[in-house]
């Protein structure tokens, strides 16, 4: 899983109900601050679905367990990158202000 695909998976997860591209696009949009148009995403939204990452429900996004099972470790291994073992700064504390969360993933429901 790419950067960009879990940005998207962690935008779709979050989603309460699957979501359009259109949407997912303007969320990425804030999230980089940057245009991110719905063609900008389209392999990245394809390789997904075909790994099975995330299923297509009458045209929206949302994902599977599989695609939490992929996210959640990049996500364990985000909050050690930040950290890098140094104790410097309060991980817990950055991943809160970021919203995110170590166990965001780990525990939630699908």
């Amino acid at each position: 899983m790419t950067v960009v695909e879990l940005a998207i998976f962690i935008a779709v997860y979050r989603a309460a109900q699957p979501i359009g591209a259109d949407v997912l696009s303007n969320i990425l949009g804030r999230w980089f601050e940057s245009v991110v148009g719905p063609d900008d995403i389209a392999g990245a939204v394809t390789n997904m679905v075909e790994r099975g990452w995330l299923v297509m429900i009458g045209g929206r996004l949302m994902a599977t367990q599989d695609g939490r099972r992929v996210a959640s470790h990049l996500m364990n291994g985000v909050i050690r990158m930040l950290d890098q073992g140094t104790r410097l700064i309060d991980v817990a504390l950055m991943m809160s202000v970021l919203r995110l969360t170590k166990g965001e993933l780990d525990n939630g429901n699908l």
